[in-house]
């Protein structure tokens, strides 16, 4: 069975950087998985044949009737802004180390290697942001590809957004969220907003504002980085242009340096 959804013909496809896996395997500290860079070297990213990883316990995605499984469907380009991006994401679920993230699926489901343990052969973690639990899934990308599977047949119906999103806070409880005082809260709820891709631009005034009112470096740089990562990977320069986000980090250089993030919009104008 092929592995990737569709060769990238039609697009400009980014190419395997070998200086950028370099870099991004020196600040891991060990080797990203041979198997695993040689999917990469065929296409950088993109959707993949299988939607599915058979596992072995209880999730928030499957049932023992219907066969364990998480989904798994995109495999993210490997750059080293990309491996930034990663970092930030996980970090704002508590999660800090030698990782990186590698894919996703469906929405709340992050897949991460894991190099704390062996650095030259990462676990296999999930990140599912429905009840914020991490999940290992296997002990090696080997063992990974083995329990890729394609479960969505011809015959099934395909979930709704509302089937994808039972169990997920709604709107309305996100707003709720960030009214409160809990920073780490509403940092995480700026996150889950992000997922249900709706209402971005009403997404960008509120990180727009929170920069503009920052004065804490930590928490400026968290919402600099996401708005930056909306605007690059969502909105484009729809709901505010790069050159005006980039004025803005430019204003907050006594609180904090920008400079990471003002580079990643630069290299999109």
């Amino acid at each position: 069975m092929d592995f990737w959804d569709e060769l990238l013909e039609d697009e400009v496809a980014l190419s395997l950087n070998k200086e950028e896996v370099k870099q991004i395997e020196k600040e891991l500290g060990g080797c990203l998985p041979k198997k695993y860079i040689e999917k990469l070297e065929e296409q950088n990213g993109g959707d993949l044949v299988f939607d599915s990883v058979n596992v072995d316990f209880e999730n928030t995605w499957s049932d023992e009737e219907d066969g364990l499984h998480l989904p798994l469907y995109r495999f993210n380009t490997l750059t080293a802004e990309e491996f930034e991006n990663g970092l930030s994401m996980l970090k704002e679920w508590g999660l800090t180390g030698k990782m990186i993230v590698f894919g996703e699926g469906e929405g709340s489901y992050f897949w991460y290697f894991d190099f704390d343990n062996n650095p030259n052969e990462p676990q296999i973690w999930c990140l599912d942001i429905s009840d914020e639990t991490t999940l290992l899934v296997a002990e090696s990308f080997d063992q990974l590809l083995e329990n890729l599977v394609r479960r969505k047949g011809e015959n099934e119906v395909e979930l709704s957004r509302d089937d994808v999103f039972a169990d997920y806070p709604t709107m309305d409880e996100i707003r709720e969220i960030i009214e409160g005082d809990d920073e780490d809260e509403r940092l995480v709820a700026y996150r889950m907003w992000l997922t249900r891709c709706e209402d971005l631009g009403g997404l960008v005034i509120e990180l727009r504002q929170r920069v503009q009112n920052s004065n804490d470096e930590d928490e400026l740089d968290s919402y600099a980085e996401l708005l930056t990562e909306v605007l690059l990977n969502y909105t484009g320069e729809e709901f505010i242009t790069y050159n005006q986000a980039i004025a803005l980090f430019k204003e907050k250089e006594d609180v904090s340096d920008l400079d990471h993030v003002i580079a990643q919009l630069e290299s999109n104008i």
